[in-house]
């Protein structure tokens, strides 16, 4: 009995991945530009009304040493302020580093203009998960919202929910004098 069950079992884990559709790893160059966060899920432990915040578009450029950098710019209390991380490619193709160490993998849907960014690593002696579908636009694709759900569910299981921030404007960052 047990072996028919975990061979139902893996037979139903080989259909989701026949499912689910080829995600291409991205290269620096094809992540260069202006995104928008469509989707959230996760399991770090963020208070529920941050998961409300309105968040502003970001951008993947190239910074002063040729690496990639995620940016953010930001409304605070304090006015405007960018939000920079670096991330280093990694040695397999669709791996980021930060400086901290943490791996990022982002890939392509098909059509690339909707990328997974996947995050799965310990922080505070515990392992977390986050992930995100990011767009070039605002515009809702059905298909890229389900092929994000059967990927979050076949990391995180059936009980994950996704979260779909409110859309801000970017600020705008004050000119140096």
């Amino acid at each position: 009995m047990q072996l028919l069950t975990l061979t139902a079992g893996l037979g139903l884990l080989s259909l989701v991945g026949a499912m689910m559709p080829n995600l291409t790893p991205a290269h620096t160059e094809q992540l260069l530009g202006k995104w928008h966060i469509k989707r959230w899920a996760g399991d770090m432990p963020i208070p529920e009304w941050r998961w409300k915040d309105p968040l502003p578009p970001f951008t993947f450029e190239r910074n002063g040493l040729d690496e990639l950098e995620f940016r953010m710019n930001l409304t605070k209390p304090i006015g405007c302020i960018q939000y920079k991380l670096p991330l280093y490619e990694g040695e397999d193709p669709g791996t980021f580093l930060t400086w901290w160490r943490h791996v990022i993998y982002i890939h392509f849907l098909p059509g690339k203009s909707f990328a997974i960014a996947y995050y799965r690593g310990k922080m505070n002696y515990q392992y977390y998960q986050m992930m995100m579908l990011m767009g070039r636009t605002l515009k809702a694709d059905l298909d890229a919202l389900r092929v994000f759900k059967m990927f979050m569910i076949s990391k995180m299981g059936e009980k994950a929910k996704t979260k779909k921030p409110p859309h801000a404007d970017a600020c705008e960052l004050p000119r140096d004098s």
